[in-house]
């Protein structure tokens, strides 16, 4: 297991972060340092066992920034309209009705 932060850095990483999900990775790999294995981190932690085993993985190749939630600086799905496509059916749910529908 690769040692990227000491003991005392990662409970004070654990207690500084204020997202959750950092939160729990840390204490996973904290947990997986401490020699408990990814089934009996998954009970304290509640995630599966797979999902332990991904976030120390990713720890040892890419060391603490691997634990922070990425899902924020994510964009997202590219957006299946164009900005022009956007702009016609905007205009289009904005006009009135038309006669009979």
């Amino acid at each position: 297991m690769a040692t990227h932060l000491t003991l005392n850095e990662r409970e004070q990483r654990v207690k500084k972060t204020g997202d959750p999900v950092e939160r729990t990775r840390l204490l996973a790999v904290s947990h997986a340092k401490q020699g408990l294995t990814a089934q009996e981190i998954a009970k304290s932690t509640l995630p599966s066992t797979r999902w332990v085993q991904q976030v120390v993985r990713r720890s040892n190749q890419e060391g603490p920034a691997a634990l922070k939630d990425r899902r924020h600086t994510n964009p997202g799905q590219r957006p299946k309209l164009t900005p022009a496509e956007q702009q016609r059916v905007l205009e289009a749910l904005q006009s009135p009705l038309p006669m009979g529908a």
